[in-house]
């Protein structure tokens, strides 16, 4: 029984050595009742390739998001405000976003998020990143 103890506690110690907090502080989000989604993604922004996603109520100017257990690397992150609460990021006929969103590094204001220009680096044990969301 001891020994099964002691090689769970390696294992989720072991786990957790390669592992980092990633929290994003979404600026600018206009306080209502609905939610806020980040997407950290790895290859693309398409929402496959995203491991990591977490969401938090829009109560105030910024909403900050804390993801634990990512695993240190480059990643891209996407943000978007739920303005009419449906759990998706609504688009006009020609696909612009119609509702609040941003990425990181601030990308994607003049014209569609080049991933490669987004991505950051996500080291241990925490890395903060803040990202104005229009």
């Amino acid at each position: 029984m001891g020994r099964i103890r002691l090689t769970i506690a390696l294992l989720l110690s072991a786990s957790s050595a390669h592992a980092a907090t990633l929290t994003i502080r979404a600026q600018g989000v206009q306080p209502d009742q609905n939610m806020v989604y980040a997407g950290i993604c790895d290859t693309s922004f398409e929402e496959a390739t995203c491991p990591y996603k977490d969401r938090g109520k829009a109560s105030s100017g910024t909403v900050e998001l804390q993801i634990r257990n990512v695993k240190p690397g480059t990643y891209a992150i996407a943000v978007f405000h739920d303005v009419n609460g449906n759990g998706k990021l609504d688009r006009s006929f020609i696909g612009l976003p119609n509702e609040p969103y941003g990425f990181s590094n601030d990308v994607g204001r003049r014209g569609p998020p080049n991933f490669e220009a987004a991505r950051i680096v996500v080291r241990e044990p925490a890395t903060t990143v803040v990202i104005p969301i229009r």
